[in-house]
């Protein structure tokens, strides 16, 4: 069953879940995939593009901003972080996937930059990062976390420092929603998430959000 974020439900009209194993593609946007939405590849980067129409070209980027009423965007992840965004008004959103290259090239900064040579005010924005791989399972070399400025531990969590780039840049509220996507399990077992960690390459989960 796809999630949605509490912070982002309180926006009137604005439409948004986070995939799972269960539903690839949340079931709200079944109907529209892939053709309502625009062409993008990610390449675990920094690049931040805008969508203005079903099936445009974006090139490669991890990060869309839109500000077209009904044109949902989406980014895909299996354990990478998946975040969704909107201004208070519904009328303007954004996502972002960031795994560790992301989130060290600093990809939730460029995309509030982004917001901000288009005129907006992130403090107007809200921002809800979704599930992904948490700091329980993501175990990485001693060099990478030397990288992030964690010497003591080798477990990331790249939820919470992506969550922490969005604030630091001035986004208004920032919701965490902790779900970890390699070891979270319904009461019978089954993976709620995809997980590149636990599966390898394989099922995705698509991250969706449309303005008003």
């Amino acid at each position: 069953m796809h999630r949605t974020s509490p912070l982002l439900e309180c926006i009137p009209g604005l439409r948004h879940a986070f995939g799972s194993a269960s539903e690839p593609i949340p079931e709200p946007f079944l109907g529209v995939w892939p053709e309502g939405f625009p062409r993008w590849k990610q390449v675990h980067g920094a690049r931040i593009a805008e969508a203005r129409e079903a099936r445009g070209e974006l090139g490669e980027c991890d990060g869309i901003v839109c500000f077209e009423s009904g044109l949902p965007i989406a980014v895909t992840s299996a354990d990478c972080v998946p975040v969704l965004m909107a201004r208070v008004d519904g009328r303007a959103v954004a996502a972002l996937h960031s795994g560790w290259r992301g989130t060290l090239a600093g990809a939730a900064l460029e995309l509030v930059r982004t917001l901000v040579a288009r005129g907006e005010d992130p403090a107007r924005w809200v921002a809800a990062v979704g599930p992904a791989i948490g700091p329980c399972c993501y175990e990485v070399s001693v060099e990478l976390a030397g990288q992030f400025g964690s010497p003591h531990t080798r477990m990331l969590d790249l939820p919470w420092l992506n969550a922490a780039q969005l604030r630091a840049a001035g986004v208004g509220e920032v919701e965490l929603l902790r779900a970890c996507t390699k070891c979270a399990r319904d009461e019978h077992g089954a993976p709620l998430f995809a997980s590149f960690r636990r599966d390898g390459r394989g099922l995705q989960q698509r991250s969706v959000i449309v303005a008003r």
